[in-house]
């Protein structure tokens, strides 16, 4: 495989990248608990696989309301910001171009987690069904039923993505991804059983979008838009997203990208939802032939695969770069080891999302 274009340099878009293999962004949960500034060893964990292309963080909170899982990173502070500089030192070393994914959870959140201990907003007042937030002092506890956002709430959320955009062009990132996949924020305005409104956010597929276009607008205040990406998980499920027409939503997203100019999207193949490979396969349309009929920009394709398929799915002009999640947890080598036909490492679920450095920053290179 050391002769596939996965392996190798390309212009993509605003970026030359050393090859099109992506590491996608993973939460991991090392924060601190308080401060929600990452950790100091957080700069190894990504130094360590600095050999992709482009590495894309771990989703982190642009606002403080925005905190929604105990322990994971944020970059609205200037402590924040200095830490996340360090980090970017450490991915630019082996060449990669660094990207921050920058998230909202909306409802997906719980008041012991907040720093204010406040009741979530969400476009709806609408809970999360048959679900629970994992807490470090409780456990797992139910959700509340969220607080329908203001239009003050909604020009907060939006100035803030711009705010947190500039921290994070102050810390050196290349550039910027805009989470509006999983079920978060962004996503629960785009899904119909998440958003119930009946003014100009609401109804139509059309009105669901704008909180999304709004998003991107306020965040080329600050980066251009070809440095600007969003993720997308058409078909998904996850944090009980239950879209009735999942293609129009998904053709109303691609095309919000598309009028927008930004410079990729990424999207994540049904056959992962979440954090977890889908239990039994389903029927759906071709997500990533989709996004090239109504997207003209960079692509980059994640879900399942393998160094043979994402080989396939660049030289078939499909995507322009695939990414790969979990095999980096485990592999920081990832890139050598696909490049050599290595085995990979098992990944220690485990280890996932407790703090501390174990499962972290102690996989060993082949």
């Amino acid at each position: 495989m050391s002769d596939s274009i996965l392996f190798k340099p390309a212009k993509i878009g605003a970026w030359d990248v050393n090859n099109r293999v992506v590491m996608a962004p993973m939460s991991r949960f090392r924060a601190d608990a308080k401060t929600w500034v990452p950790a100091d060893y957080a700069a190894e964990y990504y130094g360590q696989r600095n050999t992709c292309g482009i590495l894309i963080t771990e989703a982190t909170q642009m606002s403080p309301d925005a905190v929604g899982y105990p322990r994971s990173p944020g970059i609205y502070s200037d402590e924040q910001t200095a830490v996340w500089k360090k980090i970017v030192s450490a991915i630019h070393e082996g060449g990669a171009k660094a990207v921050v994914q920058l998230w909202h959870t909306g409802r997906i959140s719980h008041p012991e987690n907040r720093p204010e201990k406040d009741v979530p907003f969400a476009p709806s007042a609408v809970a999360p069904q048959n679900m629970q937030m994992i807490t470090d002092e409780h456990g797992m506890v139910d959700f509340e039923t969220p607080r329908e956002m203001t239009q003050d709430d909604i020009d907060y959320v939006v100035e803030s993505f711009a705010k947190a955009s500039a921290n994070a062009k102050a810390a050196g990132f290349d550039g910027v991804e805009i989470h509006a996949a999983n079920g978060y924020l962004i996503d629960q305005f785009c899904a119909s059983n998440t958003n119930l409104r009946t003014d100009g956010y609401g109804g139509t597929v059309e009105n669901r979008m704008r909180f999304l276009r709004e998003v991107i607008e306020s965040v080329a205040t600050v980066y251009d838009k070809g440095n600007i990406g969003v993720r997308f998980s058409p078909y998904g499920t996850f944090d009980d997203i239950h879209e009735e027409d999942p293609v129009g939503m998904f053709e109303a997203q691609l095309k919000t990208a598309e009028a927008t100019g930004i410079g990729y999207v990424h999207v994540i193949r049904p056959e992962v939802t979440g954090d977890n490979d889908t239990a039994e396969p389903f029927e759906h349309a071709d997500i990533i032939g989709l996004t090239r009929k109504h997207y003209s920009g960079v692509v980059i394709a994640a879900g399942q695969y393998t160094s043979e398929s994402a080989t396939a799915e660049i030289s078939e002009g499909r995507a322009d770069l695939v990414a790969f999640g979990r095999p980096f947890v485990a592999n920081p080598d990832l890139i050598k080891r696909m490049q050599n036909g290595t085995p990979l490492a098992e990944l220690n679920r485990d280890t996932l999302y407790i703090p501390g450095k174990v499962g972290y920053i102690d996989y060993p290179a082949a």
